[in-house]
């Protein structure tokens, strides 16, 4: 298991780095609000353009990408450990 170390100051959430070259493709789909209660559960910082959101809804999760000017986009709902592990890679900078 890898340990996440958050960058920026105290306060701040974690900074997604760079994709690396050979990083997994998430598949950004439109964003659904289908669900009548959402958990947003994980952030990264909000000092970048693009957030990111771990969120879980109806026994399922899915990532939230927002950035100003673009429509918010989410991935494909997932149980829980797979997109936990989703969310790991894309903080590492191996999922985009």
């Amino acid at each position: 298991m890898t340990i996440l170390k958050p960058e920026g100051t105290a306060g701040h959430s974690p900074h997604v780095p760079e994709p690396q070259a050979d990083s997994q493709i998430i598949t950004w789909r439109p964003a659904t609000h289908a669900e009548d209660r959402r958990r947003v559960l994980r952030w990264t910082c909000q000092c970048k353009p693009v957030v990111y959101y771990l969120i879980t809804a109806g026994g399922r999760g899915y990532i939230e990408r927002t950035a100003p000017g673009q429509a918010t986009v989410q991935s494909p709902r997932m149980r829980y450990a797979p997109i936990a592990d989703l969310w790991e890679l894309l903080l590492l900078g191996r999922a985009r």
